[in-house]
């Protein structure tokens, strides 16, 4: 069978790109209408509804598929699961309080666009296995410095919020560069388990646990403003926000280095543009939207970039042999446990 030769952490770019443009089409969408709907209902009360539902639906299709049996596989990699749910916290709620403060597209384009410089850093000190190429880090350090011309762009009011005060537009800087730094963090954590040989619905369904305590402790500590009407939003925003993206994120790492991920999710603030001229609330800002078709452009080059290697490499050993490749002999059925894993959509394969 043609798709046995990839039960390895090797890298697909191919089988990774529809669900990564997947993620970002779905992040857009969740930044511009959390960030509405954030104007009735808090983020702490949001972040519990939403947070709460994904995780029972994710325990509830784990267990039906045999979860005891997969989650002990987690118990090895015990470290890497407190880290993930770590900076899921670190990520998301961050991510609900910028959305407070700032243009959606801007917290956008801040939040992953940041990624392939934080992956440049990190990715090969984390995962010693991840390769950064030279263009890739050009490519970086780009969008680097249109992010800076966007940042310049929300203090001096040229934004889609027009007008804002020094200190909103400061903490919804800080809250977005966290965000950004916990993307990065969860990109790597993800694929450390997946390499590990933990299954997607595994790490879905106890990634969420810390979040969900945090964000109920954060709702009781503010008195429960606001909970009755961040239900529907809740809902919404774990569907569209939470599990599905996150699910397809989860797929698309399985195929894809770490800084190729982070370049391709950028492409959301081109989605986050569009949707949020539906938005009352937001204006149409030239500089914003030059500075979207500008990181898009630069993803574009990474990841042909990646592309063009990838593919010569996987071309070289063919080119070496100089002779066809034999015929696989047909294998043992494997064991019910390796087939779960592999039936299982974006599971790491053993």
């Amino acid at each position: 069978m043609a798709d046995g030769m990839s039960n390895s952490p090797a890298t697909d770019l191919r089988r990774g790109i529809l669900p990564l443009v997947g993620y970002a089409v779905l992040t857009a969408a969740m930044d511009v209408y959390a960030g509405n709907r954030l104007q009735v209902a808090g983020p702490a009360a949001i972040a519990a509804v939403s947070f709460t539902l994904s995780a029972v639906f994710f325990a509830a299709v784990q267990w039906r598929r045999g979860g005891l049996v997969r989650l002990r596989a987690l118990t090895a990699h015990r470290r890497d699961l407190v880290a993930i749910n770590i900076t899921t916290v670190v990520t998301w709620m961050s991510t609900f309080y910028a959305l407070d403060y700032l243009e959606p597209a801007i917290v956008n384009v801040i939040g992953l666009a940041l990624g392939p410089v934080i992956m440049t850093l990190a990715g090969p000190l984390l995962r010693r296995s991840s390769t950064v190429m030279a263009t890739e880090t050009a490519v970086a350090l780009a969008i680097c410095a249109l992010l800076a011309v966007l940042l310049w762009g929300s203090f001096s009011g040229l934004s889609g919020l027009g007008d804002m005060t020094t200190g909103r537009a400061t903490l919804g800087l800080v809250f977005t560069v966290v965000c950004a730094i916990g993307s990065a963090l969860n990109i790597i954590y993800m694929k450390r388990l997946n390499d590990a040989g933990c299954d997607t619905g595994s790490v879905l369904a106890t990634r969420f646990l810390l979040m969900i305590a945090v964000s109920w402790a954060l709702v009781a500590l503010d008195g429960s403003p606001g909970l009755g009407s961040a239900v529907l939003p809740g809902a919404i925003v774990a569907l569209i926000g939470v599990g599905l993206p996150i699910y397809v994120l989860q797929v698309g790492i399985r195929h894809t280095e770490p800084i190729t991920t982070s370049l391709l999710v950028c492409l959301s603030p081109l989605f986050a543009f569009a949707m949020q001229l539906a938005d009352g609330r937001l204006r149409f800002s030239a500089l914003t939207l030059f500075g979207v078709i500008a990181v898009v452009v630069l993803v574009a080059l990474g990841v042909v970039a990646r592309g063009r290697r990838d593919g010569a490499r996987r071309g070289a050993p063919a080119k070496a042999a100089g002779a066809p490749v034999a015929p696989v002999a047909p294998t043992e059925p494997a064991e019910p446990t390796e087939q779960l894993a592999s039936e299982e959509p974006g599971g790491a394969r053993t």
